[in-house]
């Protein structure tokens, strides 16, 4: 089974912490990096997009301050190699808000729209 590169972007502490401990117990996990700023998060993995050469799945939060995951998605798909292969962004939000779910669909770097939290069956659906 291939290893995949996980990445969580949220502001919130319990969610970054769960969603590490779901993910650090999947099969296909390589490693697991954690960012409650996704303006630092941007600025370093867009930086790294160029020399991905493992599968990376980041999950996104979409309500965070400063920056929100839809002005990630915005600068991220700028970015050299974004619509890479080796790249999946899915979406993770507790937004019940239609017009985000809309928006979301949008944006063709967006792999999916989840509910919050991560869990098992998430996990192993991207493993398989």
């Amino acid at each position: 089974m291939k290893k995949i590169n996980f990445i969580i972007i949220d502001d919130d502490y319990i969610f970054l912490r769960l969603g590490k401990m779901y993910l650090e117990k999947g099969n296909c996990t390589s490693t697991v990096t954690l960012y409650n700023d996704a303006k630092i998060a941007l600025e370093t993995i867009g930086s790294q997009l160029e020399k991905l050469e493992d599968t990376t799945v980041i999950f996104l939060d979409l309500n965070m301050p400063v920056v929100n995951g839809f002005d990630f998605l915005d600068e991220i798909q700028k970015k050299p190699n974004a619509f890479s292969d080796k790249l999946s962004i899915y979406i993770m939000s507790s937004s019940v808000n239609f017009n985000d779910i809309e928006r979301v669909k949008n944006y063709k770097i967006v792999e999916k729209f989840l509910n919050k939290p991560i869990n098992k069956e998430i996990v192993d659906s991207i493993c398989n």
